[in-house]
């Protein structure tokens, strides 16, 4: 395909097709245990392209930052850049969950799980047990666990993939060289040409891993499609069709703000394919972290040190899908479960709907950006609204088989909604190259 010349996100929505061709076929005509080898290689195939993003994570992330802090103007000012990010990402989450609470009532979500049919019995223990972790949650424990992030190692933080921690180092040490410049002018010079061709090297090896994605992306697919079959789309049809149409109106949100802001919203779109298939087939946005990086400076024509600095912090903050839709969800579902069974709570009381945004918006931050962990901030918000940990067991229980498939379109969403806040913020502040913007659409 490559050397044809086929475009990137072409070659990657082809290889989604033929993942569901492939995937079906095996489930279709083949019995499980007879493909078990031909799973196995497909299987590794997929964990090899995940194992390969998710290894460029802390790389990308440190070298970016240190180096685009090295090389700011003396005019620049990283902490106004951070606050109108986080800005974006509470404005945002907070529209995202209003819409999705609009799409809930519209759809009648309150009255979409039959409790009759379904026993508590058959919560899954791993939900159980989260449900557990979490029934003293409380804004401490929230603000607690995301203080956690904050490295105590260099080493540490490197290791385990913290991204939060990562960046922080990565500030603290590329601001720096970049103050310690005045006086050691010489000395940091080294440190900043070091950072130059460590910048060229990452850059090259994650190009090389870029273009493995559309094999990733078929090994992916196949294998979804395979363990499953058609119950992975025939399961909740409502629910997953709500979900994905709440999805989208949260995108248009984002088309619309870009278009408000003078960017044209469809090249914008266009330019992002590649991250948003790729964390489409991943579900996973901090292993698209780089195809994310790539895409926004490579495509979108955003700075590299707001294209850096929004994407890693994107993948543990500010996710329209899994911070704000999928927590509402949750809540709405919980409320009729618990006047089901006998509780008296009115959705759209102001306490009620005032304590949801408030426990929508906290929970949205310290995500971490990988697949399932949606739940984690559904639970966080639904017991900081006093939901029993009975009745957020019968919801996740509802919801649990199509998790993953409604997974890929709240990971693509969410990396939309980030790359859209880079966006605005580079736009703003007259710092995005057009000319790359448009050289893509062409």
């Amino acid at each position: 395909m490559s050397n044809r010349k086929i475009k990137f996100h072409y070659r990657n929505i082809t290889a989604i097709f033929l993942g569901v061709l492939l995937g079906w076929g095996l489930y279709s005509f083949l019995p499980k245990e007879s493909y078990s080898d031909l799973k196995f290689y497909i299987k590794t195939i997929s964990n090899i392209y995940i194992r390969s993003l998710k290894f460029m994570i802390v790389p990308i992330v440190f070298i970016s930052i240190a180096h685009t802090l090295v090389h700011l103007s003396k005019d620049s000012d990283v902490g106004k850049k951070f606050g109108k990010v986080i800005a974006y990402f509470i404005v945002s989450v907070t529209l995202a969950a209003g819409i999705a609470l609009v799409m809930a009532s519209i759809f009648d979500f309150q009255n979409i799980i039959d409790v009759t049919k379904i026993s508590t019995e058959n919560i899954a223990q791993g939900y159980a047990n989260r449900i557990d972790a979490l029934s003293d949650a409380s804004l401490g424990k929230v603000i607690y666990g995301f203080t956690q992030n904050i490295p105590t190692s260099i080493f540490n933080a490197f290791s385990e993939n913290n991204i939060i921690g990562t960046l922080i180092i990565a500030l603290l040490i590329g601001s720096s060289v970049r103050r310690m410049k005045k006086k050691k002018e010489e000395e940091m010079n080294l440190i900043i040409r070091g950072l130059d061709a460590a910048k060229l090297v990452i850059n090259s090896m994650t190009m090389t891993i870029i273009k493995l994605t559309p094999y990733g992306v078929l090994a992916l697919m196949t294998m979804a499609i395979a363990e499953k079959g058609p119950s992975l789309f025939s399961d909740l049809a409502k629910f997953i069709m709500v979900a994905y149409l709440t999805m989208g109106v949260i995108i248009l949100m984002h088309l619309l703000v870009q278009f408000l802001n003078g960017v044209n919203p469809v090249k914008h779109y266009n330019n992002l394919l590649p991250a948003l298939i790729t964390g489409f087939s991943t579900q996973s946005s901090g292993a698209t972290l780089p195809v994310t990086i790539n895409s926004l400076e490579k495509r979108n024509g955003v700075d590299a040190e707001t294209a850096n600095i929004t994407a890693s912090l994107g993948t543990t903050m500010g996710m329209n899908a899994c911070g704000a839709m999928w927590p509402v969800f949750m809540i709405v579902l919980s409320v009729g479960v618990t006047n089901a069974l006998g509780g008296e709570m009115n959705l759209y009381s102001p306490t009620v709907l005032i304590t949801m945004f408030i426990s929508v918006v906290i929970s949205s931050f310290g995500i971490a950006g990988l697949p399932g962990t949606a739940s984690f901030a559904a639970i966080t918000a639904m017991t900081i609204m006093g939901i029993s940990a009975e009745v957020m067991g019968i919801v996740l229980t509802f919801v649990l088989s199509v998790d993953s498939l409604i997974d890929m379109g709240r990971t693509a969403t969410n990396i939309f909604g980030v790359s859209s806040a880079a966006t605005f913020v580079s736009k703003r502040d007259g710092e995005m190259n057009m000319e790359t913007f448009n050289a893509h659409n062409q």
